[in-house]
């Protein structure tokens, strides 16, 4: 099966007449019916069916129409973008991506703006959700990409590991002494944890943990949203886990008690998840590439930061 075979199908399906299809394809009669031929021959169903006022697709056609649609514009669609990176314009299209609350706060700023600077062709959008929210997006075809902190084993859906994460504590109270003291969760009866609904792949995690009696905590409290969680660590006694990432504006704030956990280890990966039926744009390899270069950063910063510990 070739792509020109499909548009040809397309072009008689919306047409309604071989004749007037091959005019719009600008080839001969002859040519575009042998080609819906092969394209028969090689799927073993009839496509069209003559009646009085010309053709009419079958069942068989009409399931291929509402596949060849998504094909065809797929393949439109990179065929622009090769042909505007070979031309050596800018990247044009749009853009969106999801990320998880945790990680958005800090991404956005240090991630997006030089992104938008960079490339002011792409028009990108940002939506923040759990990461469970974001799957069902990208499946659904809301989103383009997603990033998110938790594995996956669906058929279309692809993932690839770009980050491991460090776990640390945050709160407004000195806790476990000063910031940066390496804290143990085994042994923390009474911790007053926050965590995420269960949307969160890490607050499923950090739940089951607590379950098992692998963390101890003297009690929980649920928090949709990160940024709601993190002001309410911040000025308090309770805490909240997240990625390094996350904290790392909090680094200098006196009055914020960051602590990285030593134990027990908890697994926080960073996945880029796109759908493989669906194009990977430029853009959206671009945006991925500046993410990982800033990811290379906040290694840097904990590496500074870590030295008073080691």
């Amino acid at each position: 099966m070739e792509i020109k075979q499909i548009r040809y199908f397309m072009w008689v399906y919306e047409e309604g007449s071989f004749s007037q299809a091959a005019q719009k394809a600008r080839v001969a009669q002859p040519v575009l019916s042998m080609q819906i031929r092969r394209l028969e021959d090689e799927f073993g169903v009839q496509l069209f069916e003559r009646h009085a006022r010309g053709i009419r697709p079958t069942e068989s056609g009409l399931a291929l129409y509402r596949r060849a649609v998504s094909i065809v514009n797929n393949v439109t669609a990179a065929e622009k973008e090769l042909r505007l990176q070979n031309s050596g314009e800018s990247l044009v299209g749009r853009l969106h991506v999801g990320l998880p609350g945790i990680f958005n706060r800090s991404l956005l700023k240090d991630v997006l703006l030089p992104f938008t600077e960079a490339y002011p062709g792409v028009e990108v959008t940002v939506s923040e959700a759990y990461t469970g929210t974001l799957v069902d997006w990208v499946r659904d075809g809301v989103i383009d990409f997603a990033l998110g902190a938790k594995p996956l084993s669906e058929g279309n859906l692809v993932q690839k590991h770009i980050y491991s994460e460090r776990i640390m504590l945050m709160s407004g109270a000195p806790i476990f002494g000063p910031s940066f003291s390496p804290c143990d969760l085994r042994s923390s009866e009474q911790l007053k944890l926050i965590l995420p609904t269960e949307k969160s792949g890490f607050g499923a995690l950090v739940r089951d943990y607590i379950q098992r009696g692998i963390i101890k905590v003297g009690k929980v409290l649920e928090i949709n949203g990160a940024a709601g969680s993190i002001a309410v660590a911040q000025n308090s006694d309770w805490a909240v886990l997240g990625s390094f990432m996350a904290v790392i504006a909090d680094l200098d704030n006196p009055n914020c008690y960051v602590y990285p956990v030593i134990a027990p280890t908890i697994p926080f990966d960073l996945y880029v998840v796109y759908d493989r039926r669906r194009p990977f744009s430029a853009a959206a390899r671009r945006f991925i590439d500046a993410i990982t270069r800033e990811l290379r950063k906040v290694d840097e910063i904990w590496a500074r930061s870590a030295e008073p510990i080691d």
